[in-house]
C-alpha cells in the first residue's frame, strides 16, 4: 500500500471573486495562500504565473483555463470541472482530486508527488513526459488518457479504467493493475513496458493476444 500525505490545509478564508484575486496576485507576483474558492465558473482565463498553497477549490468549474507552469502544494480540488484546462510544466505536491472531471486536460511535463485521484474522470487527459510518484488512483476513469514516455513510481490503483490508454515507452514495472482495466492499451512494438507489471490471469490472456500468443 502506498502511503501519501493528505493536503495540509490548516486554515482558509473564503475568497472573493477568483479572477479579481488572481489578477491582483499575478501583478504582485505573489502566491495564492490560505484561500477557499467556491462555486467559481471561469472559461478561457489565464490563471498561470502564481503558485497555489493551502488552497481548496470546491464545486468550481474551470473550462479551457490556463494553469501553465503553476505549482500546487497542499491543495484540494473537490467536485470541480477542469475539462480541457492546461497544467503543462506544473508541479503537484500533496494534492487531492475528489469527484473531479478533467476530461481532455493537458498535464504534459508535470511532476506529481503524493497526489490522490478519487471518483474522478480524467479520460482523454494528457500526462505525456510526466513523472508521477506516490500517486493513488481509486474509482476513476483514465480511459484514452496519454501517459506516454513518463515515469510512474509507487503507484496504487483500485478500480481504474485505462481502456485504450497510451503507455508508450513508460515502464510499468511494479504497478499492480489487477483491480483495474487495461484493455486496448498502447505499447511500443517491443512491449517492453510490460516487464515487471502485475496483472491477473484474464489480463495476462488479453496481453498475450497482443503479443501474438494464443492462450487456451
Amino acid at each position: 500500500m502506498v502511503k501519501i500525505n493528505a493536503p495540509q490545509i490548516m486554515s482558509i478564508r473564503e475568497a472573493g471573486p477568483m479572477l479579481n484575486q488572481i489578477i491582483e496576485l499575478q501583478e504582485q507576483e505573489r502566491a495564492a495562500e490560505g484561500l477557499l474558492f467556491s462555486s467559481e465558473y471561469l472559461s478561457g482565463e489565464d490563471l498561470s504565473g502564481i503558485d497555489y498553497n493551502q488552497v481548496e477549490f470546491d464545486h468550481c468549474r474551470f473550462l479551457n483555463c490556463n494553469f501553465n507552469k503553476v505549482g500546487f502544494t497542499n491543495v484540494r480540488f473537490k467536485n470541480c470541472d477542469l475539462s480541457n484546462c492546461t497544467f503543462e510544466n506544473g508541479y503537484f505536491s500533496q494534492v487531492e482530486f475528489l469527484a473531479c472531471k478533467g476530461v481532455g486536460s493537458k498535464l504534459q511535463n508535470t511532476t506529481m508527488k503524493q497526489v490522490r485521484f478519487s471518483d474522478s474522470n480524467f479520460s482523454y487527459s494528457n500526462f505525456e513526459h510526466s513523472k508521477l510518484q506516490k500517486v493513488v488512483i481509486t474509482s476513476s476513469d483514465f480511459s484514452k488518457a496519454c501517459l506516454a514516455e513518463g515515469v510512474l513510481k509507487e503507484i496504487e490503483l483500485k478500480e481504474v479504467s485505462f481502456t485504450n490508454a497510451d503507455f508508450f515507452k513508460t515502464p510499468l514495472k511494479g504497478i499492480d493493475f489487477r483491480e483495474s482495466v487495461i484493455e486496448g492499451i498502447t505499447l511500443s512494438d517491443s512491449y517492453k513496458e510490460l516487464k515487471g507489471a502485475i496483472v491477473d490471469t484474464y489480463q495476462a490472456a488479453d496481453l498475450a493476444r497482443i503479443l501474438g500468443v494464443e492462450v487456451k
